[in-house]
């Protein structure tokens, strides 16, 4: 009898036990945040202020959830290539791309910016390939990241630049096009929804939003991932 109630004992406490830690785990949202500036919540004034990850992370503890934000792998200039090859040389950017429960991607504007600069001479045929190699290496990335990461992918496009290249903006425009076609991500649109340069730039010649045009990327998320 006493083994009876021993053994039901044990088992009513590993029953509590799992759902305790079943119970937190779903609380626990880890975000992994990779990205230049735009992803770290840079104002106009090249400050890093309150970005749509943290408007994010608000709208998350409002709903009982815990994010765990792991933005450590973000700087300013990074390149599509600079974090692929990171991927491939750095474990524990594997260890967070396996655990990680989202992932944000804000790249390809320093790709092409770098590519556009340095090259003579650019023509409409030369900025083509330009676009092309940065669409190349994106899909590579992706492949990359799908090899350690099975759930949401979620790739925020580029808006147009205040900068007077048009040359700029017609590969922005093809980058966000080629993201906007991929089926196994979700695709943030800012190209259209962020056209009014006096209510989401506090400096109208900066490439950086204010905190409203980052409120808007925020919006955005959770209208397409809700839609997902």
């Amino acid at each position: 009898m006493r083994k009876c109630i021993k053994l039901g004992i044990l088992i009513l406490m590993s029953l509590s036990v799992y759902f305790i830690y079943k119970n937190t785990n779903n609380k626990n949202i880890k975000v992994l945040n990779i990205g230049d500036r735009l992803s770290q919540g840079t104002n106009s004034y090249g400050i890093k202020e309150y970005g749509f990850i943290d408007y994010y992370k608000e709208y998350l503890e409002q709903k009982n959830k815990n994010i765990v934000n792991a933005s450590q792998y973000s700087k300013r200039d990074i390149t599509i290539t600079e974090l692929l090859a990171k991927i491939k040389d750095t474990p524990e950017l594997k260890k967070e791309i396996i655990e990680a429960n989202e992932i944000f991607l804000t790249l390809g504007y320093n790709d092409l910016v770098y590519k556009i600069n340095l090259e003579e001479n650019l023509n409409r045929k030369k900025l083509e390939n330009i676009v092309e190699e940065t669409i190349k290496e994106y899909d590579e990335l992706l492949n990359e990241i799908r090899k350690y990461h099975k759930r949401r992918i979620i790739c925020i496009g580029y808006y147009k630049t205040n900068k007077k290249d048009n040359n700029l903006n017609i590969g922005i425009k093809k980058l966000n096009f080629y993201l906007e076609t991929q089926e196994d991500i979700i695709y943030i649109d800012t190209y259209r929804k962020i056209s009014n340069k006096e209510k989401y730039f506090s400096n109208p010649n900066s490439y950086y939003l204010n905190n409203l045009g980052y409120q808007k990327i925020f919006q955005e998320i959770i209208y397409q991932t809700k839609k997902a």
